[in-house]
């Protein structure tokens, strides 16, 4: 406040303070003692101050909101992580479980394969490492002689002849299938005990065949007539399935004829195979029996 002179009035912080007490006293007094006067002013006053308080409060809960977006965003990224890393680990486990349960199958067909040459002592192995043919015509397996594995064991796998130990080192040998084109099998046609030549071709492979060879010109081979190793093969033991004759026809000099084998063994699938662990003995001479 100022005087005429332009001097302010300081005016002290208490007087103004209790003032102030002083007319809200009144106010309070008069507004009970005069109820009926105060309503009017006092509706006016609730009609001007409850829209305000209403849109107070409307704005503090959209900022409100507003904030808890924020805090719900980050607790669903935590979760959205969370389960992220559950979903890894249960990938991790379900491949874990698939190659177990895949192993397992593949030893359960080893298991049945040695039921079936029941006379045969056998012993499962893995393979390591393979040739560069694209298929598997020459491989190696993780036994050796530390193992027992000998040069012209018989090796089998799915149903029936895989190829034959070649080499054998201290712990791994080398296996050489029926597929390799150095390959030859003596072997028989069930139905007929014809006699012919199972011969490695991996060139024909890609058509699903190898060689069949020497069958007799009289013979009554057919299509699809299962084609054994036979009793007359120097390291190949006795009656192993080798795969099915087809397409039989006269070689060219007449003299006798040949077919195409389709295998029982999927040589481009392997994984696991069964070592006979005996050799076939060679049968003694005359002049070997005497010394």
């Amino acid at each position: 406040m100022k005087r005429g002179n332009g001097q302010k009035y300081d005016v002290e912080p208490k007087y103004v303070l209790m003032l102030c007490s002083c007319l809200c006293v009144c106010l309070i007094f008069f507004s009970y003692k005069f109820d009926s006067v105060f309503d009017p002013i006092r509706s006016g006053v609730n009609a001007l101050i409850t829209p305000l308080q209403r849109g107070i409060a409307t704005v503090g809960e959209s900022v409100n909101g507003f904030f808890q977006k924020f805090d719900d965003v980050e607790k669903l990224k935590a979760e959205n992580q969370e389960l992220r890393d559950k979903i890894e680990e249960l990938e991790s486990q379900k491949d874990l479980l698939q190659t177990d349960l895949y192993d397992l199958e593949r030893y359960k067909q080893l298991l049945e394969l040695a039921e079936t040459y029941v006379d045969y002592p056998t012993v499962g192995a893995n393979i390591i490492a393979k040739d560069t043919s694209g298929y598997y015509a020459t491989f190696t397996i993780d036994k050796g002689a530390n193992q027992g594995m000998k040069v012209d064991m018989n090796v089998l796998a799915d149903n029936g002849l895989v190829g034959i130990i070649t080499e054998v080192g201290k712990n791994y040998s080398i296996v050489r299938s029926i597929i390799d084109d150095n390959s030859y099998v003596s072997a028989s046609i069930l139905k007929t005990s014809d006699n012919c030549i199972v011969c490695g071709n991996l060139e024909l492979l890609d058509t699903g065949f190898i060689e069949v060879r020497d069958i007799s010109i009289n013979s009554e081979v057919k299509n699809n007539y299962k084609v054994y190793t036979s009793s007359l093969s120097e390291k190949y033991l006795p009656n192993i399935l080798i795969g099915y004759i087809s397409n039989i026809q006269v070689e060219a000099d007449g003299l006798s004829r040949k077919g195409y084998l389709t295998p029982v063994v999927d040589f481009e699938h392997l994984n696991t195979v069964l070592v006979i662990t005996t050799v076939k003995e060679s049968p003694v001479t005359d002049e070997e029996e005497n010394n």
